[in-house]
């Protein structure tokens, strides 16, 4: 059985970020989904959306991630 796991509302925080897929690779689990609000409230969105689209099977763009500029890259 295939374990994933969900994560949602880093608001640009990629000091968490980095530790939660740390953990996520200790544990075993490669299969992310995430459901957004990945940008935001902190300061590293751009950072946050770069791993999100490089360690996570889906992400979703929330409505915090709207604070980002439309032609960002990453997205």
């Amino acid at each position: 059985m295939q374990r994933v796991a969900v994560i949602s509302d880093l608001h640009g925080n990629v000091t968490a970020f980095t530790a939660v897929l740390e953990d996520l690779r200790r544990r075993g689990i490669t299969t992310v989904y995430n459901l957004g609000d990945v940008a935001g409230k902190g300061p590293r969105g751009s950072e946050c959306v770069r791993l999100s689209r490089l360690h996570c099977a889906v992400t979703v763009r929330g409505n915090w991630d709207d604070f980002l500029p439309s032609g960002t890259p990453e997205w």
